[in-house]
Formats: C-alpha cells, sequence, structure tokens
C-alpha cells in the first residue's frame, strides 16, 4: 500500500529554531517540503558531497588504472604551480587519509600528465630540427651569427642559396635554418625558439610522466581509504540535507516555521514531541491535487522485493494513483520467464542468485534484490520446462532425464503463443480497468471504466481473427463489444462535456490505440521465439565445424560460450525494454499511473 500521509505545519520559538531541528532529526519522521534549495550553507555542504563523491571516483579510476582526468578547479594552488613545483609536490606525496587529499592528489596527478603531454608536444614540434638548443642560438647571435628556424615548402627551399641549411623534409615542407642577417623571404615561416633545449623537455615530460605514475599508484593502493570516504560522503550528505531543512526553517518575527509532510500513524509521536519541546503543531490531509506529497510505498511483505525494481528504473507511483506493486511483480516474472524463455539460461541465473546469496550472506541490504533474481530466475526455469527449452537444444537430443519431464506441446505452435499473448495483454488491461471500477464506484466514471474493459476485450477479438488462424468470433460479437463499450465511455464524458470535451474527440482515436496496445504483447512471443533461434542456430554452428578434434572442441566451447553469453545479454536487455515498457507504459496507461511519485525522504540522523 501507498502509506497515508499529513500535511504538517510546524511552529517554534525564532530563537529555539537550533534546539527544534536537532530534536526533528532525532525524531526522524519528517518529510520538509523544500521550497528553498538555496544558500550558503546549502552550497557549501553540496561542496563537501562533491568533493567526497570526486575523491571516490579517483580511487576507483587509479585502481582501474584507466582515463585519469580530475582537473583542479581554477581557484586552486595546485592549479597555479609551475613545472617544478608540480615535480616538487609530488616528490613529497604521502598516503591521504581524507577526500580533500585525494582530490588533491588525483588533481596533482592530473597537472603533471598535462604537464608531460605540453612539453612532448612542444619537443615534437622541433623533432625535424634535431636538438635544439636555445643557449646555443643565443651564444652564435653573440658572435654576430644570426640563426632563424624556419619551415617553408620544399620547391621554395631548393632555390635558395646556402643560407638557408636544410636539415629534413617532411611532408612536403623543409626545415631547417637561416643563417642570415637578411630577412627570411616571403613563403617561409620563422619559427620561436622553445623556452628550454628539446632535451630537457623530453626529460621534463619524462619526469613529470613518471611523478603522475607514481601518485597514480599511490592513490590505486588506498583502496582501504574508500569505506572511510563513503561515510563521508554520507555525513556530508546529511549536512547538506541538515543545511536545506535550516534553509527552510524560516523565521516570521519571534516564531520560526516548517512545513513538510509525516506518515499518518507517526501523528502521535510526533505531537508527543510537540507538547515536550513546546512546538505548535497543524496538521491536515493533503489536497487530492497536492503534486509535493512524498510517496512511502509498503507493499504486501511477499511483494516487498519488487521495490528494487522500481529503484533500479527510478519509478515510483504518484501519492493518489495506488500501489500496483503485486500485479508488477507477478506480469514482470512472466515477461520475464517468456522473453528469456529458456530453462537452461534460467537454471544459470538462479546459481548465479545462490552463489551470490552466499557471498553476500552477511549483508541483508542485498536480500530484496537476490529475492527478486531468485524469482524471475525461477519463473524462467518453469517456462522453458513447460515449453521443452533447454539451451535451444533440439527436443529429440535432449537427455532422458530431460525428456521424460512433461511438457504443454500446445505452446509449439506460433499460433498458439500469439492467442496466448493477446490473452495475457487483454487481461493485463482488464485488470487495470476492473481496478479502476471498483475505486470508482459507484460514480459515473466507473461506466467509463466498464466501457473500456468491453473495448479491451472487443478488440482482443478483432485481433485474434484476424492475426490467429483457428480463432474464430462473431463479427456482431466483436461489434457489440466495441460500440457497447464506447456508449459506456461517453456516458460520463457527456455527463461533464464541459470539461471532458476533448476527451470525446480523441475517444476514436483511443479505441484504436487499445487495439495497438493488445498487438504490442505479441513482443513477448516474437522476442522469446528469436532467443530460441538465436541459440539453435549457435548450436547448429558450433556442432557443424570440421576440425580435428582437439581444435574442434576447443572451438566449439568458445562457439557455445561467446554464443550463449550473447544471448542471455540479448535476453536481460529485452526484459528491460519489452517488460518495462509493458508494464510502465500499456497497464500504467490503462490504470492511471504516471509514475510521478516522489520518495518519502525524512530528516533523521545519518545511518552509520
Amino acid at each position: 500500500m501507498i502509506v497515508p500521509m499529513l500535511r504538517l505545519t510546524l511552529l517554534c520559538a525564532a530563537h529555539d529554531r537550533v534546539a527544534a531541528l536537532a530534536a526533528l532529526r532525532a525524531l526522524g519522521c519528517v518529510h520538509v517540503g523544500l521550497e528553498v534549495r538555496d544558500g550558503e550553507g546549502i552550497r557549501r555542504a553540496a561542496a563537501e558531497v562533491a568533493a567526497a563523491e570526486q575523491a571516490i571516483r579517483a580511487l576507483d579510476a587509479a585502481k582501474k588504472g584507466g582515463a585519469f582526468v580530475f582537473k583542479p578547479e581554477a581557484g586552486s594552488p595546485i592549479a597555479s604551480l609551475d613545472a617544478e613545483r608540480l615535480l616538487s609536490e609530488a616528490r613529497g606525496a604521502t598516503a591521504p587519509t581524507t577526500a580533500a587529499e585525494v582530490n588533491r592528489l588525483a588533481a596533482l596527478a592530473t597537472r603533471l600528465s598535462e604537464e608531460a603531454l605540453a612539453a612532448t608536444l612542444v619537443a615534437r614540434r622541433y623533432a625535424p630540427f634535431g636538438e635544439v638548443n636555445p643557449a646555443t642560438v643565443a651564444a652564435l647571435a653573440r658572435e654576430g651569427i644570426r640563426v632563424t628556424l624556419f619551415k617553408a615548402p620544399a620547391k621554395i627551399a631548393d632555390a635558395l642559396g646556402p643560407d638557408a641549411y636544410r636539415f629534413r623534409t617532411e611532408a612536403g615542407f623543409a626545415y631547417g635554418a637561416w643563417i642570415s642577417d637578411e630577412p627570411l623571404h616571403a613563403g617561409f615561416e620563422a619559427l620561436p625558439l622553445p623556452e628550454v633545449s628539446t632535451a630537457v623537455l623530453r626529460a621534463r615530460a619524462a619526469e613529470a610522466e613518471t611523478a603522475a605514475h607514481a601518485i597514480k599508484a599511490l592513490l590505486a593502493g588506498c583502496a582501504a581509504l574508500r569505506p572511510a570516504l563513503a561515510r563521508e560522503v554520507a555525513a556530508a550528505a546529511a549536512d547538506r540535507t541538515a543545511a536545506e531543512v535550516a534553509a527552510n526553517l524560516r523565521d516570521v518575527g519571534d516564531v520560526a516555521y516548517l512545513r513538510g509532510y509525516i506518515p499518518a500513524r507517526a501523528e502521535a509521536d510526533l505531537l508527543a514531541k510537540a507538547k515536550t519541546e513546546g512546538w505548535g503543531i497543524v496538521t491536515e490531509t493533503p489536497a487530492p491535487d497536492d503534486p509535493n506529497v512524498p510517496v512511502l510505498l509498503e507493499p504486501p511483505r511477499g511483494f516487498r522485493a519488487i521495490g528494487v525494481v522500481f529503484k533500479g528504473l527510478g519509478i515510483l507511483p504518484g501519492y493518489s494513483e495506488g500501489d500496483v506493486s503485486i500485479p508488477f511483480y507477478a506480469f514482470f516474472s512472466l515477461f520475464f520467464a517468456m522473453l528469456v524463455g529458456d530453462a537452461g539460461y534460467g537454471a544459470l541465473m538462479f546459481a548465479a542468485t545462490v552463489a551470490a546469496a552466499i557471498a553476500l550472506r552477511g549483508k541483508p541490504a542485498a536480500r530484496p534484490a537476490l529475492t527478486v533474481f531468485a524469482v524471475f530466475s525461477l519463473s524462467t526455469v518453469l517456462w522453458g520446462v513447460l515449453s521443452g527449452t533447454y539451451f535451444g537444444i533440439d527436443k529429440t537430443a535432449l537427455p532422458a532425464c530431460l525428456m521424460a519431464i512433461p511438457t504443454v506441446d500446445w505452446l509449439g505452435s506460433n499460433d498458439n503463443m500469439m492467442f496466448l499473448c493477446f490473452l495475457i495483454g487483454a487481461t493485463h488491461l482488464s485488470l487495470a480497468r476492473v481496478w479502476n471500477a471498483i475505486l470508482l464506484a459507484p460514480t459515473l466514471k466507473m461506466v467509463g471504466e466498464i466501457g473500456w474493459l468491453c473495448v479491451t476485450w472487443g478488440m482482443f477479438a478483432v485481433v485474434c481473427n484476424i492475426v490467429v488462424a483457428w480463432f474464430s468470433a462473431p463479427v456482431a460479437l466483436m461489434a457489440g463489444l466495441v460500440g457497447g463499450g464506447v456508449a459506456l465511455i461517453l456516458v460520463p464524458l457527456v455527463a461533464d462535456i464541459r470539461h471532458e470535451g476533448i476527451s470525446i474527440g480523441m475517444l476514436p482515436l483511443n479505441v484504436i490505440s487499445a487495439m495497438g496496445d493488445i498487438i504490442s504483447y505479441v513482443r513477448l512471443f516474437a522476442v522469446g521465439l528469436a532467443s530460441v533461434k538465436v541459440a539453435e542456430n549457435f548450436n547448429a554452428m558450433a556442432l557443424g565445424l570440421d576440425l580435428p578434434f582437439v581444435l574442434r572442441v576447443l572451438a566449439v566451447a568458445a562457439i557455445l560460450l561467446v554464443g550463449h553469453g550473447l544471448n542471455l545479454a540479448m535476453g536481460a536487455l529485452s526484459v528491460l525494454v519489452h517488460a518495462v515498457r509493458l508494464n510502465t507504459l500499456e497497464f500504467s496507461n490503462a490504470k492511471g499511473i504516471t509514475w510521478s511519485g516522489q520518495p518519502y525522504a525524512p530528516f533523521c540522523q545519518p545511518q552509520q
């Protein structure tokens, strides 16, 4: 269910606001309405959260040894250091103990890598000239010998006299030194001398890169610091929340007030606390159209694990939309099984779930996710057993123990499978309409939901008549269901035509869309069949190899491992696309679920 909420207004003495916030935080049941979301304290706390999170990312990046870019902010001391100071800082680097130290080292490593790259690029620019030392050129100038480095098209350089000493020709350009007091000819590009010799540049680049790698190695060895940084993130996030709540406790003369929401069941505890602290409390039922009411979702115990899926998808029903956890869990499990469609794959997933449960047995937080995956895996096994599908192996080649398991031959027909998909779709959508009708009884809107129920089954009959070869329904029945359903839908719309005029105009399109919703469920058959065919083709490819025995064994193992692994991954992707869509779009549109809820987040003490 969705836990009922009350809208709260809390009043306290303005001079007692700090103590009131501490007491409210200790109570831990008030979801504060954040009308003010900016301020110096909020920005400072948010910066601390960002710094702690960046420190964790820096440790992870250093451990993986991949791309490592953590640029310092413009005002940071690291940003203004020159190459020599950077190297000096790197030589004195020690293992970090806080997020700030981690970020400083990460920024230092990034700046060193940038310096190394910059020095390397400059050295490469002068590579055609060999070794270039500005001190040597300056010494020649003191002796009256003027030297200018140049770049010019090779054809022009060929026509010059002995004053143009050529070093190298690359890509149609000549690189050389103009040894003369005369100005360079037109078409020549004079190149300025580097600040230091190219030998020094290369040495500086190598030293900077070595120092950067050393700092990354230092960070990579700080894995033990990560839990402390995670606690630092949690503490900083709690401080940010506290700053946001403090900004929303506003003063009006000698009184400070705060608005928010509490679960109705927590009202007694809040009132008791208010008497102790001397607060003024006003609670009221939220308005039906209040978009800010938070959602505390508590499905029945056996279905509570589906919250993991909701959280992973980032969806939550609105406060006034109802808890759809039970049908979502049940139909999502069915869709998962049909889309993956293979008992072998289901058994592998269940084995992986069991292994994960053993590895995480000391972590209760992982239990809901493991429960969900166990249910999905076992559903897939059951569907695969009923259809006789095991890794795409031909049924005649299955081991005797598997062939002895009874299957449902009816599922082997494409027409039957399409009929089943349409039936599942009609049932799924009808559940939403019946649910709505019960909630809307005894208003006229209930009649409209019954009308949509008739349209749903009328369109089911139409679709099956068109697609399923053996299905035949009387035209009168189909016309009666659709026509009668439309008439019932019009009853509440016409009764409130001032507000529902647009809905009447859109009704023909919505009726056609109802047929599209039924057809949409055929994806369960199409994707599941594709998965089986892919598995069969990989099996045929592996068994059809004509190679020496040893090579054949290795090749078969590689093809089966890669092929079935890819097929299983595609099955997981199809679940994310199709099973989620059928629940969050087709069913949710019929039920009126917009998934616009914001989670209940009480102001409370940070968890240790």
